[in-house]
């Protein structure tokens, strides 16, 4: 049987776009993620592993085996996910992506939604500076509260995001992403 050293290398020889160690723990069926950070530092350590920061989190690649920034964001997360309601949050921010690409942006990050990645739903990048996104679903709804009222709770949480965020870049270009939802 293989150690779990040996998996996570083989792992990550699989997997060009990387890991951060939740995913490893996941994929690994590793008990906790901590398991998988104390192996990667080791292997960084070694020189075996790069752990850059990408987009917030660190991301583990097997040395010399790591794509550009933005070819994983478009393989990871741009894709809509058709088992999910069009107006989902990954769905909006693919929806997004793609209209940002047609207009030349270049996208630096997309958070991953489906596992409720906190922080900035999208960073991107054009000629004319950085651009910030906060993108909220329409809620399902759920038998105590009612789809329109989850929807108010989304849309406060997204504007206060957008003060927040000013404190932190006053050049970067602020949005809030909704889907198109008639009530």
């Amino acid at each position: 049987m293989r150690s779990t050293r040996e998996r996570i290398i083989s792992f990550l020889s699989e997997h060009p776009e990387g890991a951060d160690d939740k995913e490893l723990a996941r994929a690994l069926d590793l008990k906790y993620p901590q398991h998988a950070n104390q192996i990667c530092r080791r292997l960084a350590e070694q020189g075996i592993v790069e752990r850059p920061v990408i987009g917030g989190k660190i991301r583990n690649f097997l040395k010399g085996t790591r794509k550009d920034t933005n070819q994983i964001a478009e393989e990871y997360l741009f894709i809509p996910n058709k088992d999910e309601p069009w107006n989902s949050e990954h769905n909006v921010l693919a929806a997004v992506a793609k209209y940002l690409k047609e207009q030349g942006y270049s996208i630096i990050r997309i958070a991953d939604t489906r596992r409720r990645e906190k922080g900035k739903d999208m960073e991107a990048k054009s000629q004319a500076g950085i651009l910030w996104i906060t993108a909220k679903a329409y809620p399902k709804g759920t038998e105590r509260t009612r789809s329109q009222n989850q929807a108010g709770h989304y849309f406060k949480d997204a504007f206060f995001d957008i003060p927040v965020w000013r404190g932190e870049n006053k050049d970067a270009k602020l949005a809030i992403a909704l889907p198109n939802h008639k009530l």
